[in-house]
């Protein structure tokens, strides 16, 4: 199935340039693979967040919930 999809030229700019960058030979390719390419971004950026916590325990260990600390600070404030 083929879909026509009306864009800015500046959107599509934009989206040639990104395909470009990552090595597309087309927008059209790009699209093809986006979703792809976004879940493995994504699994990306957590592995990292997690890289960083686990950095974080080792340093500095587990740190205290501070919610208690911030209710009494709100009530005396």
């Amino acid at each position: 199935m083929s879909v026509t999809l009306t864009i800015s030229e500046e959107t599509y700019q934009k989206l040639k340039n990104i395909a470009q960058s990552r090595g597309f030979e087309d927008v059209g390719k790009f699209l093809d693979e986006w979703e792809e390419l976004e879940l493995a971004n994504r699994r990306e950026v957590v592995d990292g967040i997690l890289k960083f916590h686990k950095k974080m325990k080792e340093k500095y260990g587990v740190m205290p919930d501070s919610t208690e600390i911030l209710r009494e600070d709100r009530m005396r404030g």
